[in-house]
């Protein structure tokens, strides 16, 4: 006579039932946590970055843009200058097209190629964002 198997037991869901003591929620925890981790850091990275290009913007730009307008000084007010999604010349708002006008300057604008560093400049980038 043979004996059937013996039969495994099903969790509500009809599964097979995780064992108690498995290492998989302490991996699944860790993981979340170092996921909280990075973000947290990229967060305080990019708040570093806009306060560092905030004061680049003090030195260099303020004198002749506004932050909290779109009304002219010199230059335009550059308040919500990528929510435009165009320059006044019709040309796409993009890091690039930004930064060729940073280093290149404009009509009254003097060129920041040779007093600017590629990382100030996306620092100063990275602020003009916020606006």
């Amino acid at each position: 006579m043979r004996s059937s198997p013996p039969s495994k037991s099903l969790d509500s869901n009809g599964g097979a039932g995780v064992k108690h003591g498995s290492a998989a929620p302490s991996v699944c925890f860790l993981a979340f946590a170092l996921l909280i981790m990075t973000l947290a850091a990229a967060i305080a990275s990019r708040a570093q970055s806009d306060a560092y290009g905030k004061d680049l913007f003090n030195q260099h730009c303020a004198s002749c843009h506004f932050t909290e307008t779109t009304a002219q000084k010199i230059g335009p007010g550059l308040k919500g200058l990528y929510k435009r999604q165009t320059f006044a010349d019709g040309k796409k708002i993009t890091d690039a097209t930004v930064t060729r006008w940073i280093e290149a300057g404009g009509k009254d604008m003097p060129g920041l190629k040779e007093t600017l560093k590629p990382e100030q400049i996306r620092a100063l980038i990275s602020y003009l964002k916020t606006l």
